[in-house]
């Protein structure tokens, strides 16, 4: 007997075993697009801004700054700036900026003018003040409004400790602008406690006639006065006269913007009880205490203070 193979029904399997073969081929390419879009880390840019000195000599300064990008295709996102703390930088805010941005919320951090010893715009904190820092933020804050690739509806500020301090400033000068404020243990002591330090006196008298072996640091300005050592930086007169004038109560009562601030119950520098004392203050604020949270978040701590700013981000996006 001829045994004949059935060849039409072998093309058909072949076939089905293919076009089987290829879909899964797509929802295998697929998915790994849409997990490098969704995981992957976000898009970071170093950027450069330039701010007036402080002093009339010399040039202005250049600082550095960063943004984080939403990896998700989108032309426009939502954006946050983060302002770094006291003798600190941008790169302890990188984490948050980071946490953000996969969320897709863009992110900007920079480093204040001589805000720190490590800064990386390499300019002494005698040149630092207050006022100089508010502008530092404020040209960063111009550069959100005027770039096409951030929602203006949906633009938050946010800082850490002194940084905090400073970003609620920015904001009630700015609160038209901006959907809401996030803070991270917001030091508002120090404006109350910079005039003590001035009574106490200065750590260096500061002449013009001082030669730079006397001034014992590079690039140290005589323009703003007498320099105070608070708490491992040298910083100038002017800084803690215009930090002293500064009426944090008052700033707060005019921000009428939401605001969330986030606060470490075992914080020794910037403590529970001191911003607590100031949230009457605030026309619409809520305080998240963070259990075991010290000065800078780190691990759980880090991650609950995320997920509670990108939900009071995420409630109040138009």
């Amino acid at each position: 007997m001829e045994v004949q193979s059935n060849n039409k029904g072998y093309k058909v399997t072949s076939y089905i075993a293919l076009a089987v073969c290829g879909l899964i081929f797509c929802v295998t390419i697929g998915v790994a697009f849409f997990c490098g879009i969704k995981f992957s880390k976000p898009i970071i840019e170093d950027m450069t801004f330039r701010t007036p000195k402080s002093s009339t000599n010399g040039s202005d300064y250049d600082f550095a700054a960063r943004l984080f990008t939403p990896r998700d295709g989108k032309k426009t996102h939502p954006v946050i700036i983060v302002s770094h703390g006291y003798n600190s930088t941008m790169e302890n805010c990188e984490d948050v900026a980071e946490y953000y941005a996969n969320k897709g919320i863009a992110v900007i951090v920079f480093d204040f003018v001589g805000g720190s010893r490590n800064s990386s715009t390499e300019v002494h904190s005698s040149e630092m003040t207050a006022m100089t820092e508010m502008t530092d933020y404020e040209i960063v804050l111009d550069y959100v409004k005027n770039n096409d690739a951030f929602d203006k509806d949906n633009f938050f500020i946010s800082g850490q400790s002194f940084g905090g301090l400073i970003a609620t400033a920015v904001a009630e000068r700015h609160q038209d602008e901006i959907r809401g404020v996030i803070l991270y243990y917001p030091a508002y002591y120090m404006a109350d406690y910079a005039s003590e330090v001035l009574a106490k006196g200065p750590t260096k008298k500061m002449t013009d006639d001082d030669d730079e072996d006397q001034k014992s640091d590079v690039n140290v300005s005589t323009e703003n006065g007498d320099l105070y050592d608070w708490d491992n930086l040298l910083v100038s007169e002017t800084y803690l006269k215009e930090l002293s004038a500064m009426d944090m109560r008052g700033i707060i009562r005019n921000l009428n913007k939401d605001v969330m601030v986030l606060q470490g119950d075992l914080d020794e520098d910037v403590t529970l009880e001191s911003t607590q004392s100031f949230m009457p203050y605030f026309p619409s604020a809520k305080l998240v205490i963070i259990t075991d949270g010290e000065h800078g978040f780190f691990d759980e701590q880090l991650l609950q203070a995320e997920q509670e700013s990108t939900k009071f981000m995420n409630e109040r996006l138009r």
